[in-house]
């Protein structure tokens, strides 16, 4: 915005709503699991998905918003003992600026940052805030570039080329929302178990069921549907979950002997499986990597 012949941002530090969350919930399955994560959401978003779950923040700046400084963001997570922060809830990359110095300020005060996003940025913006991320979990809507860019207003090529270089840079995991009609045909399901395999076959999918929001009406994602969707993705997977349903299991078993490591009941979890590995290369304290302990294999789950 032109402020006086002075180029501002007016929704710098502009934020919806902030608190603790479980770590599943963004949903991370494998990075620090069963911690709680201090989450930041902001107002606005670069596409606009017609099923959108978080619309009334999404697709207005008319929300309730209160200011916070990056200072503050970081003492908040201070004061609530967090050993991370998540950038959530609407899509944190269309707040590039304040996001990008929260997370400066963090990883220098040793706070993980988790970036929750549509991975809809170009080259140049995306390398800047994963070169910062720690974790990320990236929806991927749909496997149509046209529909992705006609119905959505985003740009499938892009959402790739962030997945890639968020596979090469930080901790990663994607969702596909199983919208019908959009993201629910078996062979998109394949094709985008097939290209996350591509990168590595250990980057853990979730598969969400849709429910009825804003604009979009059609009937809600029926769980023997989205349990065969799981099926089809893990014939390239080693990690597919099912998510946004009430009983259905999200438990993590070792691909190796078939252990049972992690147990997740909702939002609580027990690690009755897996212990620490050695310490990942990098800074001094940086997160560990866990073996089973059943068979001592190495496991892809990022422990504290």
């Amino acid at each position: 915005m032109n402020e006086g012949g002075r180029l501002v941002l007016p929704f710098y530090g502009a934020i919806s709503g902030a608190g603790m969350d479980p770590v599943e919930k963004k949903p991370l399955y494998h990075f620090l699991p069963g911690s709680m994560v201090f989450s930041l959401g902001f107002v606005g978003c670069n596409l606009h998905c017609p099923f959108c779950q978080n619309w009334s923040i999404s697709q207005s700046t008319d929300s309730s918003i209160k200011q916070m400084e990056p200072g503050d963001v970081i003492e908040a997570a201070r004061r609530a003992s967090s050993p991370s922060i998540a950038y959530t809830y609407s899509e944190p990359s269309v707040h590039f600026e304040f996001v990008r110095d929260c997370m400066r300020l963090a990883r220098s005060e040793g706070i993980r940052n988790i970036l929750v996003t549509n991975g809809c940025l170009q080259a140049e913006p995306a390398a800047q805030l994963l070169s910062l991320t720690d974790a990320t979990n990236v929806d991927l809507k749909c496997w149509s570039a046209e529909r992705y860019r006609k119905e959505l207003g985003g740009d499938l090529d892009a959402v790739l080329a962030f997945i890639r270089e968020a596979a090469r840079r930080c901790h990663l995991e994607v969702t596909t929302l199983a919208v019908p009609g959009l993201s629910d045909a078996s062979q998109d399901i394949a094709a985008i178990a097939a290209f996350l395999a591509s990168l590595d076959p250990d980057i853990p999918l979730h598969l969400s069921a849709y429910h009825p929001a804003w604009r979009h009406h059609e009937a809600p994602t029926e769980p023997g549907a989205l349990l065969e969707l799981a099926g089809v993705a893990r014939l390239s997977l080693r990690y597919v979950y099912v998510g946004n349903l009430r009983g259905l299991e999200a438990d993590t078993h070792c691909h190796a002997c078939g252990a049972l490591l992690v147990r997740r009941r909702g939002y609580s979890v027990s690690l009755p499986g897996i212990g620490p590995g050695e310490p990942r290369p990098g800074a001094q304290d940086a997160p560990t990597e866990a073996v089973c302990l059943a068979c001592g294999r190495p496991v892809p789950i990022i422990l504290q």
